[in-house]
């Protein structure tokens, strides 16, 4: 919350607010909301295989599916930095009940925070494999030794360095396999995301119509493993949650039938570019939560869709003193409100 508003300038705007002109015809208001995810802590089971064979190259195994939601670029992002490769070398079999191992469904937001762990673990362990291989060759304990770039290097001594797929051990066998497993979630301990959102608004109260002027999240969603694709959550989950407040609306037949009757995109409408607002920000809160599991993530997506709508409906309140408690916050809805708080008034 606190950091939300410095970024959004909550305090500045609520003063420039205040000392503008409310004129009947238009007004502006700013509203926050937050929200606890019930998911996006993520936990066991998931099972992950990992092979790292003689020419480099990396084949990471996993049950999860990705959704479009960037997860197996998080995945080679872990491996790579577990194993010291390029992300263009790790090939990733994912999604194959024929191949792959079991996995939960891909859904809550908790999917990186499930498998990321289970992914670290299996490549710590080809890690742990190679290095013994190569600490005979370069004599020196393994502990002595570290991945960068496709090599391994002897801290302190970087003159001292052997590429992997040069290593004795590893051109013999063929391959190293590693499997990792995720391990339970810590007791007593609260691994779910946070987030709040800030927006600005400027409202009509003649006519109903609501402009969403700009919009702020802010998202403890643990350490921040790809900083594009949390970015495109945040924007897409305030895209959803504008939809969920504002356009979309499930009319269902007045005999109460469950007969839907806008079960079409003309009727049924999902916000466009136009029912956006251009300036909107992401503020990503870290340090991670180092007890949530190995990597530090958590959810983010579903989280990020939650206090949308309130936000926008306390900003409205700012700036017309009205309560809105419905939604979607349409002109057909908003009119009467602000008639019946003119007539009070």
């Amino acid at each position: 919350l606190i950091e939300g508003a410095k970024v959004f300038g909550w305090e500045e705007a609520r003063k420039k607010i205040s000392q503008e002109s409310r004129q009947d015809h238009m007004r502006k208001g700013v509203g926050v909301a937050a929200s606890l995810w019930v998911a996006g802590g993520g936990g066991p089971p998931s099972t992950i295989v990992i092979k790292l064979f003689s020419d480099g190259s990396v084949n990471l195994n996993m049950g999860a599916s990705d959704i479009g939601t960037g997860t197996k670029t998080i995945m080679a992002m872990v491996v790579s930095e577990e194993l010291g490769v390029k992300p263009e070398v790790i090939q990733i079999e994912n999604a194959d009940t024929g191949t792959t191992q079991y996995a939960t469904p891909s859904g809550g937001s908790k999917t990186v925070p499930t498998e990321a762990p289970a992914v670290r673990a299996a490549a710590i362990e080809v890690r742990r494999q190679l290095l013994e291989m190569a600490s005979g060759e370069l004599n020196v304990n393994a502990a002595e030794l570290s991945l960068e770039g496709g090599e391994v290097v002897v801290k302190g001594d970087l003159s001292k360095r052997m590429r992997i797929t040069e290593i004795p051990g590893l051109k013999k066998r063929r391959v190293i396999i590693g499997v990792g497993y995720r391990g339970p979630n810590p007791e007593g301990r609260v691994i779910n995301p946070f987030a709040d959102q800030f927006c600005e608004v400027e409202v009509k109260p003649k006519t109903g119509e609501v402009k969403i002027l700009r919009f702020l999240g802010a998202h403890d969603s643990g350490r921040v493993m790809n900083r594009l694709t949390y970015d495109s959550q945040v924007f897409g989950g305030i895209t959803m949650g504008i939809g969920f407040g504002m356009t979309e609306e499930r009319v269902l037949d007045e005999n109460r039938t469950g007969k839907l009757l806008n079960k079409n995109w003309h009727d049924y409408k999902i916000p466009t570019a136009l029912d956006v607002p251009a300036e909107m920000g992401s503020v990503p809160i870290e340090p991670g939560d180092t007890e949530a599991n190995t990597t530090g993530a958590k959810g983010l997506g579903e989280p990020v869709t939650i206090p949308t709508a309130a936000a926008i409906a306390n900003a409205i309140y700012h700036a017309t003193g009205v309560r809105v408690t419905e939604t979607p916050m349409t002109p057909v809805r908003l009119c009467p409100l602000f008639s019946a708080h003119r007539k009070e008034g």
